[in-house]
Formats: structure tokens, C-alpha cells, sequence
């Protein structure tokens, strides 16, 4: 059964507007753990948020879009699988739970960028948005632990 994926357009705007406003937000406090926070994010870490955040809107945005090999889609999801691997290389999150999360998230969005490449390869189109959605759901739970983290007092 064919699902038109074309009708989710305004479901993909606010997961994506969500993500960002929360990406945005200071991560100023009082903690030793909110004080690590943000100098983890205004060391680097912000820069690869936001990077990872618009990967995952590129990738949605090109789920479903192409039926056969498409080299544009190809390039980005490479990009992605770069960018996924500097986010890894910059360094772990000091707040444990919350680097889980990031793990996580740049885990489901390598997968992600993974299966776009396979799947332009044997000219199955690109982005899954099945995978997709796992990859929003990651960073949304990435988020939610992050604000809980700054949060603490």
C-alpha cells in the first residue's frame, strides 16, 4: 500500500521548528553540569546541533521525493555521513543521559543518510521517511534531555 508522504508537509515544518527554537535556546545556569553545557556548546557543540538539525530537515525534505539513482540526493546524504562523523569526533556532551541521547540521535541520522545511500544505488529512490521519522523522534528526545539538563539546578 502507497502512502502519499506529500500531505505531511505541515507535520515536518513544526517538528523541524520545534527542534530549532530548543537548538537556539541559551544554555546558560548555575550547575557545574549547565556551566559544562554551555561551554561544550559554545566551544563547537551549538554549531553541530544546528548542523545535525538541518541535516535532518534535508532529509526530509528529500524522503520520497525521487524513484530512481539521483545524484543530488546522493550528495547530501554523503554530507550528512560527514557530518555525523565530525559532530562524533568533537567530543562527548559532559551530562551522560543527554550524551546518550546525542548518540543516539547522530546514530538514527547516520542510519538514515545510510539507507538514502543504499537505497540511490539500486535505484530505489533516497530518503525513507519511515527512517526519517526515527530520526526526527531521536533529536526531539536529544532535545527534551538537553532542556532537562539545563534545567537543573
Amino acid at each position: 500500500m502507497n502512502l502519499s508522504i506529500r500531505s505531511r508537509p505541515a507535520v515536518r515544518g513544526v517538528l523541524v521548528a520545534v527542534g530549532a527554537t530548543l537548538l537556539l535556546a541559551p544554555l546558560a545556569g548555575c550547575s557545574e553540569d549547565e556551566k559544562t553545557l554551555a561551554s561544550w556548546s559554545k566551544d563547537g557543540g551549538q554549531e553541530h546541533m544546528l548542523t545535525i538539525a538541518k541535516d535532518v530537515r534535508t532529509l526530509v525534505q528529500d524522503s520520497g521525493g525521487s524513484t530512481g539513482a539521483d545524484a543530488g540526493i546522493a550528495s547530501r546524504c554523503s554530507q550528512v555521513l560527514d557530518d555525523v562523523k565530525a559532530a562524533r569526533a568533537y567530543g562527548e556532551l559532559p551530562d551522560k543521559l543527554t550524551q546518550l541521547e546525542w548518540k543516539d540521535a547522530l546514530d538514527q541520522v547516520q542510519t538514515t543518510a545510510s539507507h538514502c545511500l543504499r537505497n540511490v544505488k539500486a535505484g530505489q529512490g533516497g530518503v525513507d521517511l519511515t527512517d526519517c521519522i526515527d530520526a526526527q523522534t531521536a533529536m526531539d528526545s536529544f532535545l527534551d534531555q538537553l532542556d532537562l539538563a539545563r534545567s537543573r539546578s
